[in-house]
């Protein structure tokens, strides 16, 4: 038995992507040569991978058991191109990203550091903005990659590509006495955030913008005002510093993020782009497996 190692990419990409027409253009091939490739891998092998009905596709039990034994080899090929490009750049590059700080995650900064390992002659720069401010610099051509919520508010059209979701809530210190609008009640937003927001709901209400999370929740912590943070940091200050999510106010609810990576629309998806997506995946796999194993 001989089989085309292209055509076994093909088929983990149709599995990692969740259709042909995605993994068609993760691989910069048509969908028909994709599915040409996969309809070659089943005839090589003499049974089927995906059972077909309709317009519904999914693994045979067999097909399973190929993604599985496939995976890790694909995954080092991948990692071997990755390598040998980047062997092939002589110069020092500059890459640029932007991320968000709602969705700046221990995912996203192990990323970072994975990246600087895996390319080492690569000056990275990171920026850390609100997602609109984001979207203008790649418009401007200021950054090349960002992550972020690239849904805000703009005429900016975008390549996107959804990677999680973040929850984001309003907090406040237990201890606090009231959080009802009146002129001493401060509502703490990073600079940039009321593009997220509805700023009409707390119009009334005292607000401070500044540019640092870290700030923000030391001013929450000290009962100085109401803060609008993401899951994570919560779940990070909430034991020890007393703060608490509003459930029961009509003003503060909560809000889902959007985190996806997003570049210009006329411009390619790198190999760097392509590098970080791949771990974002992977992480976000490996979180959710976790906590579906919990859940068992």
């Amino acid at each position: 038995m001989k089989l085309q190692f292209e055509n076994i990419v093909s088929f983990v990409a149709v599995v990692d992507e969740g259709s042909f027409s995605s993994a068609a253009r993760k691989l910069g091939k048509s969908q028909s040569t994709v599915s040409t490739a996969v309809q070659n891998l089943e005839s090589d092998l003499g049974f089927n991978l995906f059972n077909r009905q309709h317009s519904k596709v999914w693994l045979t039990e067999k097909g399973k058991r190929l993604f599985h034994l496939s995976t890790p080899v694909v995954s080092k090929y991948r990692e071997l191109i990755t390598t040998a490009k980047q062997m092939n750049i002589s110069e020092q590059i500059v890459y640029r990203v932007g991320i968000d700080p709602l969705v700046f995650n221990k995912e996203v900064k192990k990323t970072l550091l994975d990246f600087s390992e895996a390319f080492p002659n690569v000056d990275l720069v990171v920026v850390t903005k609100p997602s609109f401010v984001l979207g203008n610099y790649i418009n401007e051509g200021k950054i090349d990659l960002a992550l972020g919520n690239p849904y805000h508010k703009t005429d900016n059209d975008f390549n996107i590509d959804e990677l999680f979701h973040v929850n984001c809530w309003w907090v406040a210190h237990e201890d606090l006495k009231s959080v009802d609008s009146h002129p001493s009640q401060r509502v703490l937003l990073m600079d940039g955030i009321e593009e997220l927001l509805n700023l009409s709901n707390i119009a009334s209400y005292n607000l401070w913008r500044l540019d640092d999370l870290g700030t923000i929740i030391d001013l929450c912590k000290a009962q100085r005002g109401i803060a609008f943070l993401p899951e994570f940091l919560i779940e990070k200050n909430m034991k020890d510093s007393k703060l608490k999510v509003i459930t029961d106010h009509p003003d503060f609810f909560g809000k889902k993020v959007v985190a996806s990576l997003f570049w210009p629309v006329h411009s390619d998806f790198s190999l760097f782009n392509q590098w970080i997506k791949g771990k974002l995946q992977t992480s976000v796999s490996r979180k959710q497996s976790f906590i579906a194993d919990l859940a068992q």
